[in-house]
């Protein structure tokens, strides 16, 4: 016959065990999203496995589901660790033949002026003796001097467009990386390094602006009733309302989770109106497919407004439009 005191500890353990897994299944989460934004379509696949990983925990947790996600997880971060040493390598390589082409570029072009510049001083030199002795074969030396030099002229030029098509190239590959680098890789828009680099610049150039940090209300909601992939649609779908409804100076990112930041610039009380425009944009409705049919979803927003003050600093600034958002957030 069971007692009070034998069936309390089996509650508590219950409850240790369902902490153990909550944390467990959100330290997946921000592993996911630490990778999603390192060497671009790599840690995105990385991110979607792990989310993949995580889904399967949440909808089925046993002992035998949990030891097999570690050995999963474990897995998954060492085929990605070996790939992005490889993205590194490869890139490292890519700047080293750059830079010894420059070398050997410069080297071969010095050598070759230090040549053609003998050639065209001796050339000089003889239709001097031929002009002086008024042969009429000057003309026909003329020509071949000028020949010479149009031949340099070509010599040089050939060299060039090979060392600018080469140095297009890396520029095309590191404009790609730096693109990769800075964009979110889930819904498209900036991520959070590219948003402290943009926040850093107008805070230097002390400009006028303000920022609008918007975030989800019932988002972890969807996630248990529906799953994160009809969680990751919806912040694909949102991430798409925000940029259409921004001006193309203005900067739209996404700060992490279910937040979204945009950097608008204008004076407070124009931001505040348009805060509250496009929050009640971003609200309502969104279509997901949990399963074979699609499903209306609604979707609060909260938002908080901050105008830069001179003088502060962009953590001072991003410290209250996230009060301002709180404080919304927690009145609705």
């Amino acid at each position: 016959m069971s007692s009070p005191e034998r069936q309390q500890p089996e509650s508590e353990q219950k409850a240790l065990l369902d902490t153990a897994l909550d944390c467990y299944l959100a330290s997946i989460l921000d592993i996911a999203d630490t990778v999603a934004g390192l060497c671009g379509e790599i840690g995105a696949t990385c991110h979607d496995q792990l989310i993949r990983l995580r889904s399967r925990v949440v909808y089925q947790a046993s002992a035998q589901t949990l030891e097999e996600s570690r050995a999963a997880l474990n897995s998954e971060l060492i085929d990605f660790a070996g790939k992005a040493r490889q993205f590194n390598n490869l890139l490292a390589g890519d700047v080293a033949q750059a830079l010894a082409l420059l070398a050997q570029s410069e080297t071969a072009g010095v050598v070759r002026n230090e040549k053609n510049i003998q050639r065209l001083a001796r050339f000089v030199e003889q239709m001097e003796q031929v002009a002086r002795s008024g042969d009429p074969l000057a003309a026909g030396q003329a020509v071949e001097l000028r020949g010479l030099v149009e031949s340099m002229e070509q010599d040089s030029r050939d060299a060039n467009t090979q060392l600018q098509a080469k140095l297009a190239e890396f520029q095309e590959k590191l404009h790609e990386v730096e693109l990769l680098a800075s964009i979110d890789p889930l819904t498209g828009v900036a991520n959070r390094r590219e948003f402290d680099r943009q926040l850093a610049a107008r805070v230097a150039a002390n400009r006028e602006f303000c920022i609008l940090l918007f975030d989800l209300n019932t988002f972890k909601r969807v996630n248990c009733d529906y799953g994160h992939l009809c969680g990751d649609e919806i912040l694909k779908q949102l991430g798409n309302r925000l940029s259409t409804h921004v001006r193309p100076r203005d900067f739209v990112c996404r700060w992490g989770g279910d937040e979204f930041v945009a950097i608008l610039e204008c004076r407070l009380p124009v931001a505040l109106a348009r805060a509250e425009e496009i929050a009640t944009l971003l609200s309502g409705p969104y279509n997901v497919v949990p399963g074979n049919n699609a499903v209306p979803v609604d979707i609060g927003v909260s938002v908080g407004v901050a105008e830069r003050i001179p003088g502060e600093t962009a953590e001072q600034l991003f410290q209250r439009a996230d009060q301002a958002m709180y404080k919304q957030k927690v009145h609705r």
